[in-house]
């Protein structure tokens, strides 16, 4: 009975550990729901906030807003937020916990009166946006499943998306409103609508299908493709052509384009709470499942072991000390015969079983110890063991054989891909040596060009190839000289590429650097070469335009992994400056030209801007797969 109770007692612990298990479930699934909910009122008070934004801005600008229909768009947004802070819920938020409610009474009351204007009043909303939104990624992290977590990513990212377009929305009427502010409108413009294009990636790579289809049904139409062009010259050309847009076209297109992606919201969350529903509801399904099985189960166990015991007590009875001793290993003693009666054959079939285990043990000892000429008593065909002992001496004696040939044939192989490893190494340091002579022999041959030039530019052009094909030379450099043939270092990159160009252009070296970089970044030749080349053109114009004339100055570069095969990089002066209507026109010189072409050799985009302050680029590319 204590036999047949141990497999019970660990099936029933298998079983009551299931128990437990959905018991957990059911409980987190409760909990991923009152989140959701959560999530869906900070959806709400966000959605009525900028509606509020744009009727509270259309009404300072003079569009078709009456200050009844704005208190209309007030009371909406106080019944969100009290729904927030409803006591009755388990997901409440106090007043306190939300602070930044407690100026919006005074931000309205200016707003009727017409105290603020359009850019102070969206700064104020986008605030309390940005607030919910901070609360609402903290509330995304504390889901707990999979798959709920995997729709919510998606969901997260639709409202950023919105909120985003919201900013845009808003700062495109004050750009059509406000000349005095374009240039600040401008810049925050394409910040946004690179957050607003990002997100919506994100969205459209973790939504379901069901929430896909449905944002590709509702969000189009003639208001969502006057939204989407006008975001596109945005985007494409930095800059916007007043008299080709009207401001009460685009605040009224740009409110029914932000109310479909709020359907589209609305119908996500539905779908995730849904889906939370079901999950509970199979989470309990399964614990009734279990708790008929661990019952079934325990009864049919019952059951069975009171027939079995009932047949072979008298049996086990007899032959336990016997049974016992041999489970102790004991193959010297054996069962006395009492009887001619079954319990007497079985003595004696069990002192047969014992004789031949005796022999067996013996011979098997023998081939342990490498001695595979010892016989093996075989009592018959049906001899299992015998056989099967027989087979293992001459499988070993084989494998023994094969073992020494394989063993001195992989030695010799390991010993000719050894030689061919050093040989392929030193092939690929010298092809780097190589190439690198090559770009200094290049360099050399421009630099004597030079020389013989007296026309200034043209000189000024052979310095700039000679300092870029340098700046390619001390990759190659790099990769002969490094333990690792097939990247480079960057750290060591950029420090020995600043020296080179501090003694190329001649800089004072009070002209120093920073650098913040991922720890070990390196990168293969694929991306190194253009990103070499596009570090040389940025530290060369900083030099040439940025400190012309200074004495000190500081150049600051960053690089750090965004995603996957993504990464950011910043480069800062804190020199001059790039006028804005520099950055605004049209790339003339062979430098900008050739920095936006290796940006795009990078698979990558950059932003730039600048003022008396210095001038930052950031610039985000892309490294290429493996083996590509």
């Amino acid at each position: 009975m204590f036999t047949l109770g141990i497999p019970v007692l660990g099936m029933m612990l298998l079983i009551g550990k299931q128990v437990d298990s959905n018991i957990k479930r059911s409980a987190v699934y409760e909990y991923i729901k009152g989140q959701t909910e959560r999530i869906g009122l900070f959806a709400n008070v966000m959605h009525e906030l900028q509606k509020e934004s744009a009727y509270s801005g259309g009404f300072l600008i003079g569009r078709p807003v009456t200050p009844m229909k704005l208190k209309v768009q007030f009371v909406r947004t106080d019944v969100s937020i009290a729904a927030l802070q409803d006591p009755t819920r388990k997901t409440t938020y106090s007043a306190e916990e939300f602070g930044a409610f407690t100026s919006l009474p005074i931000l309205r009351e200016r707003v009727l009166e017409k105290l603020t204007d359009i850019s102070t009043v969206c700064r104020a909303y986008r605030t309390l946006d940005q607030t919910m939104l901070d609360e609402l990624g903290r509330v995304q992290k504390l889901q707990l499943d999979p798959e709920t977590k995997d729709r919510m990513y998606a969901h997260v990212g639709l409202l950023n998306a919105k909120e985003a377009l919201s900013v845009v929305r808003d700062q495109l009427s004050i750009a059509l409103n406000s000349p005095a502010v374009y240039a600040e409108t401008m810049a925050l413009l394409g910040e946004q609508v690179s957050v607003y294009e990002t997100n919506m990636l994100l969205f459209e790579r973790d939504a379901p299908p069901e929430v896909m289809a449905t944002y590709k049904s509702v969000f189009q139409g003639a208001d969502v493709n006057f939204m989407r062009s006008v975001i596109g010259t945005v985007k494409e050309r930095r800059t916007l052509d007043r008299t080709n847009i009207a401001s009460t076209e685009w605040w009224e297109l740009s409110l029914r384009a932000l109310d479909k992606l709020k359907e589209v919201e609305d119908h996500s969350l539905a779908l995730i709470v849904q889906n939370t529903v079901a999950n509970s509801r199979n989470a309990r399904l399964r614990l009734i499942i279990v708790l008929i099985a661990l019952f079934g189960v325990v009864g049919a166990v019952t059951v069975m072991g009171y027939v079995v015991l009932r047949g072979v007590s008298s049996t086990v009875n007899e032959v336990n000390q016997a049974a016992r001793s041999l489970s102790l290993g004991e193959v010297g003693t054996d069962v006395p015969v009492n009887s001619a009666d079954e319990i007497g054959q079985m003595a004696e079939s069990f002192n047969s079983m014992i004789d031949n285990i005796r022999s067996l043990a013996s011979s098997a000892e023998s081939i342990g110890k490498g001695n595979y000429e010892t016989s093996v008593l075989v009592r018959g065909p049906n001899d299992v063991l015998g056989n099967a002992l027989t087979r293992m001496k001459e499988n070993l004696k084989a494998a023994r054989l094969r073992d020494n040939e394989q063993a001195l044939a992989l030695n010799q192989e390991k010993k000719k891909i050894e030689e061919a490893n050093v040989r392929i190494q030193m092939l690929i340091k010298e092809m780097h040596h190589r190439v690198k002579n090559n770009f200094q022999v290049i360099a050399s041959l421009l630099r004597m060009q030079a020389a013989t030039l007296a026309n200034e530019e043209l000189q000024e052009a052979f310095a700039q190839s000679q300092s870029r094909i340098t700046s390619m030379a001390l990759i190659h450099e790099k990769l002969y000289q490094g333990d690792e043939l097939a990247t480079v270092d960057v750290g060591n990159y950029i420090h020995e590429l600043f020296a080179e160009l501090v003694r190329f252009n001649d800089v004072d070296e009070s002209i120093s650097y920073s650098t913040d970089l991922d720890k070990e970044l390196a990168f293969d030749l694929t991306t190194m070469v253009p990103l070499g080349l596009l570090m040389n053109e940025l530290i060369s114009n900083s030099f040439k335009h940025a400190f012309k004339g200074s004495t000190e100055g500081l150049i600051s570069l960053s690089i750090h992994h965004a995603s996957e095969r993504n990464y950011d990089m910043v480069y800062t002066d804190n020199g001059t400056g790039i006028p804005q209507e520099k950055l605004n026109a049209s790339p003339e010189t062979l430098g900008v030209s050739l920095i936006n072409s290796l940006v795009e050799q990078l698979n990558g985009r950059m932003a730039v801007q600048g003022d008396e302050n210095g001038t930052t680029y950031h610039i985000r590319f892309a490294t290429r797969p493996s083996g590509h």
